[in-house]
């Protein structure tokens, strides 16, 4: 059987459902046992071998520290955010927009999103890099403030 193909359009497409953000419907488009990595050294770094363990440390912990609706996201310049690889390798550049942590600090981050896709043109393994410095000083400011540890470090 032939592989998905994989377009831009396509692409942009899965990633807009994280503009409003629907992020239940965006990981219908992931396997159940992607491999997610996250670089650096914070609280939401790390490896996971499946993509339920990857949302519970990360997508569930921002859910608790920002406002709703949640991490909005959007792909830089539309499909011109998106690199086409070899291998059924993409890249995919993301900025956050209208987040805002529980306590009213803008989390402006982003992101580059290496991912590989399988035949189907499901997501199979993501290498996330990102700004760990605005994590700590944002997000770890608000996390603190929820933990009754002080008032704001720093806000950017």
């Amino acid at each position: 059987m032939a592989a998905k193909p994989l377009t831009r359009s396509y692409i942009r497409n899965m990633f807009s459902l994280f503009e409003q953000p629907q992020t239940d419907k965006f990981f219908t488009n992931v396997r159940d046992d992607a491999t997610w990595e996250v670089t650096g050294q914070s609280f939401l770094s790390g490896n996971w071998t499946s993509t339920a363990a990857y949302r519970a440390a990360t997508f569930e912990v921002l859910g608790g520290l920002v406002r709703a609706p949640g991490t909005r996201l959007k792909v830089v310049e539309g499909e011109r955010g998106i690199v086409l690889g070899e291998n059924r390798r993409v890249t995919v550049e993301l900025y956050s927009f209208d987040t805002f942590t529980n306590s009213g600090v803008p989390y402006n981050q982003f992101y580059a999103w290496h991912i590989k896709f399988d035949n189907d043109g499901l997501i199979a393994g993501v290498k996330v890099y990102l700004d760990t410095l605005t994590i700590e000083t944002v997000l770890g400011a608000e996390r603190e403030l929820q933990e009754g540890n002080g008032a704001s470090r720093m806000t950017l």
